[in-house]
Parts: C-alpha cells; structure tokens; sequence
C-alpha cells in the first residue's frame, strides 16, 4: 500500500470519489494508489490540498 493509498483510506475516500473530488479519471488515482505511476512533487501538492494533508505526507520516502 503507498502511503497515497493509506492516506486515501484514513480519509474515506475511494479511488472513484477521490478522482471526482480532483477532476481526474479514477484510472489515474488508481495507477497511483498501488504504486504503478509514481506521484510527482505537484500532483502531491495538488492531491495534499484536496486531502488537507502535507504534501510530504503523500510521497514515499
């Protein structure tokens, strides 16, 4: 699990309702939440200001 993912999860959202949240397609939030495509310093900005979360919270170390 990414910390994405656990995020996500702590949060109460799915990968649908959290790709509706953010306008993005929920295949996307997907490739992200198991790890496939990695999140880049922006989108972890962008997802932590949905989330109300540090940016650094979202990025694996």
């Amino acid at each position: 699990m990414t910390r994405f993912s656990a995020v996500l999860k702590e949060k109460g959202y799915s990968g649908r309702t959290f790709a509706e949240a953010v306008g993005l397609g929920s295949s996307i939030i997907y490739k992200y939440m198991c790890g496939s495509r990695r999140l880049s310093k922006k989108v972890a900005v962008r997802f932590a200001a949905a989330l109300g979360v540090k940016a650094e919270d979202l990025l694996e170390k």
